[in-house]
């Protein structure tokens, strides 16, 4: 998917949002590479893996109460167009929230990850970012983004494993697209919520490099490139320092200070 291609995207869905479900909406939020794209210029945005990240906050309990069905099938109805499109579906991220559920409760469907990072960083499209009025302590945060990388863990380990049970190669793109997303939640493990996959193997690099090791940035850093389009890696040592890694990450965030201190060891 090309660059145009993502305006065109945004401007569609802000358009056909604002014609068609204004009265619902108290906030569409843009936030992620291509909120920065537009804010610090091209090169943030990884063609054909970036998401577009939106998230809408919609508001139905004032309007008409007696009929909440058929306020649902409108948003819905308005919507499915972009979900269903072959192109702009792959790309699309779109976080729907009811202003009256906020703060929305932690669990599989919702990150507050997300919310915080548009909250504080994200480009405010339509309405406004009502968002800023809901908090998340550190202890919600950090629960939330542990929850994300046992998550991914278990996805490679159990692919890894499957796979080669009945005698098939793992997918080499899943895997990468699961270590940047490791990579970049445990930036947001320590707090740093305002970058992206394409900053994620410098700031991780940064930041943990000295805790989890060259070996471990290396592969973040392959994960990267893979996805851009490079095929320049040996595809059996890229898939065990996957495994790695993920297995490193779990121990670090389950107890940082005890494996600091086993490293030291």
């Amino acid at each position: 998917m090309s660059d145009s291609e993502y305006f065109n995207l945004l401007s569609d869905f802000t358009t056909a949002v604002e014609s068609e479900l204004l009265a619902y909406v108290r906030g569409l939020i843009l936030y992620g590479s291509f909120q920065k794209e537009q804010d610090k210029g091209p090169g943030w945005i990884i063609p054909g893996t970036s998401d577009l990240d939106l998230i809408l906050i919609i508001d139905v309990d004032d309007i008409n109460p007696k009929k909440p069905p058929r306020r649902f099938a409108k948003i819905a109805e308005t919507l499915s167009v972009f979900f269903v499109h072959p192109v702009y579906a792959p790309v699309l991220d779109l976080r729907i929230l009811e202003y009256h559920d906020l703060p929305a409760k932690l669990g599989m469907a919702f990150s507050p990850v997300h919310a915080e990072s548009a909250s504080r960083y994200g480009e405010v499209l339509l309405g406004n970012n009502v968002l800023e009025n809901f908090t998340f302590s550190e202890k919600q945060l950090s629960r939330c983004t542990k929850i994300a990388i046992n998550q991914a863990y278990e996805s490679i380990k159990s692919d890894y494993l499957q796979r080669v049970v009945i005698g098939e190669q793992p997918l080499t793109y899943e895997f990468a697209d699961l270590i940047l997303d490791i990579a970049h939640s445990t930036l947001a493990f320590k707090g740093n919520l305002n970058f992206v996959r394409s900053e994620v193997p410098e700031e991780f690099d940064k930041l943990l490099g000295d805790d989890l090791g060259a070996t471990s940035v290396d592969i973040v850093y392959e994960a990267k490139k893979y996805r851009m389009g490079s095929q320049k890696m040996r595809r059996s040592d890229f898939i065990r320092g996957c495994m790695e890694v993920s297995q490193k990450v779990m121990k670090y965030i389950r107890d940082p200070f005890t494996f600091e201190e086993s490293k030291k060891a």
